[in-house]
């Protein structure tokens, strides 16, 4: 496999970082608005991609963010599972995904281009993801949950079987999803009800 340019410099891009250096992958170095401080992302290569293999290392924490993060995305990404993970082999991942360490994925769920499932994550039977969401540290999707596109589900939320989350949706860190939540929504609390 070439060398992987990382896109990002932040906390979420060392995570990514440290899994592509146990799977073997190598860096070439790293995109982004600044440098990486730390040093442990290789050479600074600037702002904009060009035409070679990427791994997003850019998470998002807003609906801002995570516009901004579809915007980056190049057209050649590889996707990283970190060793910790379990992903069933009935899933199907697209380009660019990001499952860390201690995530699980179940069987028959699809994630969308450049998703994260982030850290202790759960991803259950038949999910559906659409592109460039974001399932934060510790949050639980239960069975056949299908999720639009540029979605965050925040830390240790929890989302309930069989329940529909429409494009761009925020739901805030702890929440309880027992309904359906409409595209760009933001939704917190137990049960999450729609806030802002």
């Amino acid at each position: 496999m070439a060398d992987v340019v990382l896109i990002g410099a932040g906390g979420h891009a060392r995570v990514v970082a440290e899994a592509m250096g146990l799977l073997g992958m190598r860096l070439a170095g790293h995109l982004s608005l600044e440098a990486d401080v730390s040093g442990r992302l290789g050479p600074y290569l600037g702002r904009d991609a060009g035409d070679g293999v990427y791994a997003m290392g850019m998470g998002f924490v807003d609906a801002a963010s995570a516009v901004r993060r579809a915007r980056l995305m190049p057209k050649r990404m590889v996707t990283v599972v970190h060793p910790a993970a379990v992903v069933s082999d009935l899933a199907i991942l697209a380009d660019g995904c990001f499952v860390a360490a201690g995530a699980v994925i179940a069987v028959d769920v699809r994630l969308g281009r450049a998703c994260i499932v982030n850290t202790g994550a759960i991803v259950d039977h038949d999910c559906s993801l659409g592109e460039n969401c974001h399932v934060a540290t510790g949050a639980r999707l239960a069975g056949d949950v299908t999720i639009g596109r540029d979605v965050l589900i925040g830390a240790g939320a929890v989302v309930r079987q069989g329940m529909r989350i429409g494009d761009g949706a925020i739901v805030g860190a702890g929440a309880v999803v027992v309904r359906d939540v409409a595209a760009g929504a933001m939704v917190m609390g137990n049960p999450a009800r729609v806030r802002g």
